[in-house]
């Protein structure tokens, strides 16, 4: 998959930009039990690596939106510190999952590849060693750091070449992606956003009773960048938005609104104002970007086996 392969530097970046340390693969039993949030088949995943990940998210979050919004809320039910503290420990045992497997399959990493792979990132984000040896003392990371946080990507990436990059969907199966995903179809639609069901229903109320979709979208949306336009998203195909959301645009008609959606975002009402079929696009021309989706399916699925098969325990 040259995609897959040829993003593998910029993989690398995120993970060590994350402050994504590699898990311990220290045994379980043996490892420092205060110092242990959990293990997954007896690799630990150790508090130090999971507060150094966790701190990253909680300085984008402020960046991006102001410093103490740590603790004000993504939806009614949940603080981005809620929420990103659940998100990185999945991350990190999906990380153990796929390094412990990668290891059982006999997966290894040459010295050869470690050396190419830290020559590509040095010279596609420095400009000089100066630049790059800067980076790391700003950080507080040695090379050995590095090359270890980058092992650990190759490994993934070894791994999934083994594991899913062979495989060769058949036409019927491309072709029942290609419907699932509906490829050749796009809708444009608007949207109110609000935290709850209940606020949903009632916005949904006033429309039956005639009041404009795109005025209620400007007053009550808390979606403020489409609310300005009346609540209108332009045109978008399935993959671009979250599941529940296309799931319920493209199976409205034109000028219908839904029931009330629910995505991590809260709950949508959504109006579908257009809906485009192109018949030109086709399995064929979008085979490679369909063999990209039933890859990454395969991956998930993969992953999810792992996960059912393993043994994780929080502490």
């Amino acid at each position: 998959m040259k995609k897959f392969k040829k993003s593998l530097a910029l993989i690398c970046l995120a993970a060590i930009i994350l402050a994504l340390a590699a898990c311990s693969n220290t045994d379980g039993q043996e490892a420092n039990k205060e110092g242990v949030l959990a293990t997954v088949n007896g690799k630990a995943i150790m508090k130090e690596d999971y507060d150094n990940e966790l701190a990253y998210y909680r300085g984008y979050v402020e960046y991006l939106y102001g410093e103490g919004t740590w603790e004000s809320e993504v939806n009614k039910d949940l603080t981005y510190k809620e929420y990103y503290e659940n998100y990185v420990m999945d991350k990190l045992i999906n990380l153990t999952l796929l390094l412990d497997a990668a290891e059982k399959e006999g997966i290894t990493v040459t010295e050869e590849e470690k050396a190419h792979e830290l020559g590509t990132f040095i010279s596609t984000y420095f400009d000089s060693q100066e630049d790059y040896k800067s980076y790391l003392e700003q950080n507080g990371l040695t090379e050995e750091s590095l090359l270890k946080n980058m092992t650990d990507q190759l490994m993934v990436n070894n791994y999934y070449i083994k594991k899913i990059d062979s495989l060769n969907p058949s036409n019927d199966e491309l072709k029942a992606l290609f419907e699932e995903m509906k490829m050749n179809i796009r809708v444009r639609a608007s949207h109110i956003l609000v935290d709850t069901e209940e606020e949903a229903l009632k916005v949904i109320e006033r429309i039956n009773k005639g009041e404009d979709f795109s005025e209620l979208a400007k007053e009550l949306s808390l979606d403020t960048v489409s609310g300005a336009n009346g609540g209108d998203l332009d045109y978008f195909n399935y993959a671009q938005m979250v599941e529940p959301f296309s799931e319920a645009a493209f199976s409205l008609g034109i000028g219908q609104v839904s029931q009330p959606v629910q995505t991590d975002y809260g709950y949508h009402i959504i109006k579908v104002t257009d809906r485009v079929v192109d018949e030109d696009i086709t399995v064929e021309t979008e085979k490679d970007e369909l063999i990209e989706y039933y890859k990454s399916n395969k991956f998930r699925d993969l992953l999810e086996e792992l996960k059912n098969s393993a043994e994780i325990v929080k502490n």
